[in-house]
């Protein structure tokens, strides 16, 4: 029952499109949808999820006045099974570069399910190296692979139920530098979107 009462507040907050403001540091960022409507979007999880849930289809501005970006979920496509019992998730973010020179990422996703069991994150998704986009062009956009693999049949039939997806970005830097991520958002994968 109590996995019903929360894939139900997870429905409810995820059909509502809308706006929101998330804070991460000092960077304030914008989710924006085409409804045009301001809603707060409530967390549906009980976990350590930290800030506000954004429905799916949100575009949020990132990055600083120098360096600005928008990014949203482009795509989330199951690989062709290879083994029983393994899942490989692709998660395509994309990336609009709204500043004025050419600019780089890379970003590594997290999926969490109902009961509160992660999947990849920092140093994990795409075999530990995460998703890399090359020089983006001034308002271009690029949508770069990140991928999870799950390694449960049952796991991946709960993560069908609904999860939430992290994301979490990072500036270029020096080789050898340690994963802290710059920017980190976090998007409801509405029920069914994985299957």
């Amino acid at each position: 029952m109590k996995i019903i009462i929360v894939c139900a507040i997870i429905v409810s907050a995820l059909l509502i499109a809308g706006c929101t403001t998330i804070s991460s540091g000092n960077i304030t960022a914008t989710p924006t949808s085409s409804a045009g409507t301001s809603i707060p979007v409530q967390t549906a999880f009980s976990g350590s999820v930290s800030g506000n849930i954004l429905p799916m289809e949100a575009v949020v501005a990132l990055g600083t006045a120098e360096k600005p970006f928008n990014a949203s979920i482009y795509s989330i496509e199951m690989d062709q099974q290879t083994e029983p019992g393994k899942h490989t998730i692709s998660i395509f973010i994309g990336a609009t570069n709204t500043g004025t020179q050419p600019r780089n990422l890379t970003w590594f996703s997290r999926l969490t399910d109902i009961n509160g069991k992660t999947y990849g994150g920092i140093g994990v998704s795409h075999a530990g190296t995460g998703a890399r986009t090359r020089n983006i062009p001034v308002n271009v956009t690029e949508a770069a692979r990140d991928y999870i693999v799950i390694n449960s049949d049952k796991d991946f039939t709960t993560l069908s139920q609904g999860a939430l997806l992290d994301v979490y970005f990072m500036e270029p830097k020096s080789e050898g530098s340690p994963l802290i991520p710059d920017y980190h958002v976090t998007w409801g994968i509405n029920p069914g979107m994985i299957k």
